[in-house]
């Protein structure tokens, strides 16, 4: 599997392509970012689905223009399936940045196995950044892109709607106690890292 990278927007999130056997999925395209088309078309991949680990604007302000470029489908968690077309809740309201307003998923992530064309996950709550925050780990390639919730030597903030930090450290726990070291972790702001990497160096852990 394929990953690039894509940072873009206000924040420098980090949006995320997938690619096997020129299938595609993305995950959090944060912005109308042009790269994105430009990485599909480069390796003329069909988009099999956009995933959302959570629903904050950053995450989310590509969605709709993808949508109208792949026809691919949305998957979000239900306790943020309102956040997409509410500027308050996904918080693009607050940040001095147009209102963010994307059409609501079509699909509502539960946890567990997940299959979308030749791509296989495990779905994780990792609620605490927000409430719907959720991990997608890749087994086979010991990768999980987990959104807000952990940072190289940092963690996700909890001051904005529904955030809570005993949650987010509860959901840092699971992690640690349930995925492999080795994991390659991608984050939504800032450097990869290993979940090894920040058990040992990580001041919040």
């Amino acid at each position: 599997m394929e990953i690039v990278s894509i940072t873009s927007g206000i924040a420098s999130e980090n949006g995320y392509l997938l690619f096997r056997d020129g299938k595609c999925l993305v995950i959090d395209p944060g912005t109308e970012d042009m790269r994105f088309f430009d990485e599909i078309e480069q390796r003329n991949a069909q988009v099999e689905a956009i995933l959302l680990t959570h629903a904050h604007f950053d995450h989310i302000g590509g969605v709709d223009m993808l949508r109208r470029f792949t026809s691919a489908s949305v998957y979000l968690h239900q306790n943020e399936a309102k956040w997409l077309a509410n500027p308050d809740l996904n918080g693009s309201s607050k940040f001095g940045v147009p209102p963010v307003k994307v059409k609501p998923a079509e699909h509502r992530l539960e946890p567990g196995p997940l299959s979308i064309g030749s791509f296989n996950m495990h779905v994780l709550e990792t609620p605490g950044h927000s409430p719907g925050s959720v991990t997608f780990y890749f087994k086979n390639e010991r990768v999980a892109f987990a959104g807000d919730l952990l940072f190289k030597q940092s963690v996700g903030r909890t001051d904005l709607h529904g955030g809570d930090q005993d949650t987010l450290m509860r959901s840092i726990d699971r992690i640690i106690a349930e995925l492999p070291h080795d994991t390659t972790f991608y984050p939504g702001h800032g450097p990869t890292t290993t979940l090894r990497q920040e058990v040992k160096n990580n001041p919040f852990f």
